[in-house]
């Protein structure tokens, strides 16, 4: 179930479907834990990877979710249960450019805060299971392949 959190923040983030970009992020979790990671965005598509082999990547790419190992990019699975929160986010992203700061959706509470450039510069996801935030750094925009949205074959990504 974390890993569908994870994919919402992600999805949040995601402004245009015409737009592409680059941008580092970095987890903390409530008890202190931190991940760190970068996601890339291109259209309708999204990738959102750990730097640690021991988590994983996650790919949105033509209405459908996969995970995929970061230990063996080989292995991955289609997410199809649980999907209600990454749905709901996908809605935020029609809000576009007037995201709201706050978003609700069952029982969890979504939070954005924005830069002086009217950028997200954090989102805080509030559940019963989870409370995190993902502060997002270093985004740019560029020019990004389609076959980094693969899942099967999976291509890895310079950064």
């Amino acid at each position: 179930m974390k890993y569908l959190y994870i994919s919402c923040l992600l999805i949040i983030y995601q402004i245009s479907f015409a737009f592409e970009l680059k941008c580092s992020f970095e987890e903390v979790y409530q008890n202190g834990e931190v991940q760190q990671g970068f996601f890339l965005i291109k259209d309708d598509k999204f990738r959102y990877e750990y730097f640690s082999d021991n988590l994983y990547t996650v790919i949105h790419n033509q209405n459908l979710f996969f995970l995929i190992e970061n230990k063996d990019r080989t292995k991955f699975v289609k997410i199809s249960r649980n999907t209600e929160i990454l749905e709901a986010i996908v809605n935020i992203i029609s809000d576009y450019p007037n995201f709201n700061k706050d978003y609700y959706f069952e029982n969890v509470k979504i939070k954005l805060e924005f830069n002086n450039k009217n950028f997200i510069k954090r989102i805080i996801l509030l559940s019963e299971e989870n409370n995190l935030s993902v502060y997002l750094n270093d985004c740019k925009t560029s020019q990004i392949k389609n076959l980094f949205f693969s899942y099967s074959p999976f291509f890895e990504y310079k950064h």
